[in-house]
């Protein structure tokens, strides 16, 4: 099915998406079922980091992502590569995971275990409710991509993608956000 979501994808909001929270965005999808879709918004950051928000962590100056504007200022989520250490995690796909204990990111990162460049911390999430996202697609607000995971960190440009994906909206992604500025 042309518009069918599955846990692992990407989606890239069109541009001039009505809604600003997520303008010029690429969401990863880490959770798809019948009660509806979580994902994380992977190339916005915060201003915070990780410290302001959790004390337990032996490493600091771990730059925080925002994952979404659903429970923005309190709930923390990581992805990463770590199933064997981090109990708990669940596959997104292509040996990315996400969630787990923070007791053993913690323990981790402590023992050197688990390198902070290969994990990413979000605050908050993106949500829809059964079906909502399928009709937000078939509005038009999003562009659904499948990517290897492993070349994420590689693909966090919104305009680059979105031209990668189809070259007829390279005027778009290269247009200023208020195009009256142009």
């Amino acid at each position: 099915m042309k518009n069918e979501v599955t846990v692992g994808t990407i989606l890239i909001s069109k541009p001039f998406m009505e809604d600003n929270r997520f303008e010029k965005t690429i969401i990863l999808i880490v959770e798809h079922n019948n009660d509806g879709t979580i994902g994380f918004i992977m190339n916005k950051i915060t201003p915070n980091k990780i410290e302001s928000i959790l004390d337990i962590l032996p490493v600091n100056n771990i730059n925080l992502k925002y994952g979404g504007p659903v429970d923005d200022e309190s709930s923390l989520f990581f992805i990463h590569r770590y199933p064997d250490l981090i109990r708990g995690s669940q596959e997104i796909k292509d040996g990315v995971f996400w969630g787990g204990e923070i007791e053993d990111v913690s323990k981790g990162l402590k023992s050197g275990e688990i390198s902070k460049n290969e994990i990413t911390f979000f605050l908050g999430y993106t949500g829809w409710e059964e079906n909502q996202l399928l009709q937000e697609i078939n509005e038009g607000s999003w562009i659904k991509h499948n990517i290897d995971l492993n070349q994420l960190k590689d693909n966090m440009n919104w305009s680059n993608l979105l031209i990668q994906i189809n070259k007829e909206y390279e005027v778009w992604a290269t247009a200023p956000s208020d195009f009256h500025l142009n």
